[in-house]
């Protein structure tokens, strides 16, 4: 965990820029009345009056530009301070702040996502998710879906991230709205490969201008009427309305042009950062190599959406001015570039900085190593206040037995949201770990859906079938709570037998829990349970794992305490 050096600066800093730029809002205004004032004067009685008009117009422009540095940072400032507090508000997993938790990632299939919380409410996504683009967050659900979709360097790079400087990067990443699903990539690049092609009819405007700008020269010159000029001028503003209409001008550019501007100054966020890690370093280069095309592609946004203005429009088709711009897009387009490159370093990038959050915020994380078994010390679940730490070794079978409420679930789902990580390429949460890339299938939530109606019980028969398939394909980590617990005592205890010298059989490491102890006994497993102790008819756990079968039971006694029997 990083202690917060900077922060009692960052407040000092937008403490003496919020006085600094209301003193600058105020001359602001003041000069902006002052030329407009001077701009009517000038109008009025013109002579010298409009030279004095454009000079303080002029000055005011000036002061305008000067003075946007000033808030500019402390816009900076501002995000820099909700980047401090959202890591004080995760440190006290007051998850609910963070709005964004990947359930639109969640796939029905996938039993791990929703038995692990991977994604949804109170979720290790919602946890670590720093990423603000589409491809970030993408990028972040498909790692913690998949087997190492990175290169293992990532967690090295992870790691150097633990540094008080990635909080700039999180204050950078807060320029990209909110709106980022709606973005569309492939829309955005369209236009490398769209040239708008030019006919005749996009020659009758142009005619019209031209035969209207003579007229009115002609009319000034013999002093004719200005009912053709009214004329013409409707004729070319109908014209170039209809005839320079193409596909790039339905084009939402002011929203790419902001989609640019924010990842230019991510971009440039990430140049300055100076982490000693090869690969981030390599990321870095490639996205400093495509700065320059970004930069080209956001002007031609910007000037592609001066036509999204309807009142300014509607004057520049007077003159015609879709024309110009086709001939000024297709000469621009001869020299950008694809930056696909930059997206998805940024996205890499982004990533890297979720992973780095289990080092900013945790004491105890580590770079986890390989193995071809699960081997933890201090393991702990990160969305378990003060959760109690376990040493753990799963190298075949486990049987995990306990009373209710003793820690048994929570156990399992610190194995695999550990398991997780480790597949993604991630830090994890516990002081040492590791693993090799096993696939994880779960029932941990095994219940009835009314609405397809599903049983409890072939609820679970559909996850078996996912884990029984897996198994067959790669050595794999199998997590169960109370198996078949949908069905009778007889029919569970046979079943399970026969479900667990299937996973001997094709060598899963796996975790069943269970309130049977018949399935202790059983083959190439071993037993571990969770227990508690009473004192002053109190019930305490210790929540630490143990070896052998638990020699305890609490249903009955939980019941008393209920007032539910004698």
């Amino acid at each position: 965990m990083i202690e917060f050096k900077l922060e009692n600066e960052i407040d000092n800093k937008i403490n003496s820029l919020n006085k600094l730029t209301k003193i600058l809002s105020f001359l602001r205004i003041l000069l902006a009345i002052n030329a407009i004032i001077w701009i009517i004067v000038g109008l009025s009685y013109l002579e010298f009056y409009i030279y004095i008009a454009l000079i303080f117009s002029i000055i005011t422009i000036l002061f305008f530009s000067f003075s946007n540095k000033y808030f500019d940072e402390l816009n900076l400032c501002k995000k820099r301070k909700e980047v401090y507090l959202s890591h004080k508000r995760r440190r006290k997993l007051e998850l609910s702040y963070f709005q964004d938790d990947g359930r639109d990632f969640l796939e029905k299939d996938d039993y791990k996502l929703q038995d692990l919380d991977i994604f949804g409410p109170h979720s290790l996504f919602q946890y670590i998710n720093v990423s603000k683009t589409k491809l970030g967050k993408e990028l972040l659900a498909s790692s913690l879906k998949s087997l190492h979709p990175f290169d293992e360097r990532t967690r090295i790079t992870a790691n150097a991230f633990v540094d008080e400087q990635t909080l700039e990067l999180e204050a950078s990443l807060l320029e990209f709205k909110n709106n980022t699903k709606s973005i569309n990539y492939d829309e955005y690049k369209s236009i490398l490969n769209k040239k708008i092609k030019l006919s005749f009819l996009n020659i009758i405007p142009l005619i019209f201008l031209i035969s209207t700008i003579i007229y009115l020269i002609v009319a000034l010159a013999l002093d004719l009427k200005i009912y053709p000029l009214i004329f013409g001028v409707i004729l070319t503003t109908i014209s170039a309305k209809k005839f320079n209409n193409n596909d790039v001008f339905m084009l939402d550019s002011f929203k790419y042009y902001e989609l640019s501007t924010a990842y230019l100054k991510v971009s440039n966020t990430i140049i300055n950062l100076n982490y000693y890690d090869e690969y981030f370093n390599l990321l870095k280069k490639e996205i400093n190599d495509n700065i320059k095309p970004l930069n080209n592609m956001k002007k031609l946004y910007l000037t592609l959406s001066s036509r999204k203005n309807i009142i300014f429009n509607l004057l520049l088709d007077i003159i015609d001015y879709d024309f110009f711009l086709i001939l000024f897009y297709n000469h621009k387009i001869k020299k950008l570039k694809d930056i696909s490159i930059l997206f998805e370093n940024v996205a890499k990038i982004e990533v890297i900085a979720s992973f780095s959050i289990i080092g900013i915020d945790n004491e105890i994380y580590s770079i986890p190593t390989t193995n071809e078994f699960i081997k933890g010390t201090d393991l702990y679940h990160p969305l378990v206040k003060n959760c109690v730490k376990n040493d753990f070794e799963l190298k075949g079978g486990v049987i995990l037995t306990g009373s209710n409420m003793s820690g048994k679930t929570t156990f399992m789902r610190t194995i695999g949201i550990n398991q997780v990580l480790f597949n993604a390429g991630s830090l994890v949460f516990a002081e040492s770990f590791s693993s090799s890339y096993f696939p994880i299938y779960t029932s941990l939530r095994a219940n009835d859906m009314l609405k397809e109606g599903i049983s409890t019980f072939y609820a679970e028969i559909l996850r078996m079938k996912k884990a029984n398939e897996g198994i067959k394909l790669q050595k794999s980590l199998i997590l169960i709570d109370e198996i078949f617990k949908g069905t009778n005592a007889y029919e569970r205890i046979n079943a399970s037998f026969k479900v667990i010298d299937k996973f001997n059989q094709y060598n899963a490491l796996f975790i069943i829990s269970s309130h049977d102890f018949e399935l202790c006994d059983a083959n190439n497993i071993l037993n571990y349970h969770f227990n508690e102790t009473y004192q002053d008819d109190l019930i305490s756990f210790d929540y630490k794992i143990k070896e052998g079968k638990s020699e305890t039971k609490n249903a009955l006694y939980l019941l008393k305490m209920a007032n539910i029997i004698d």
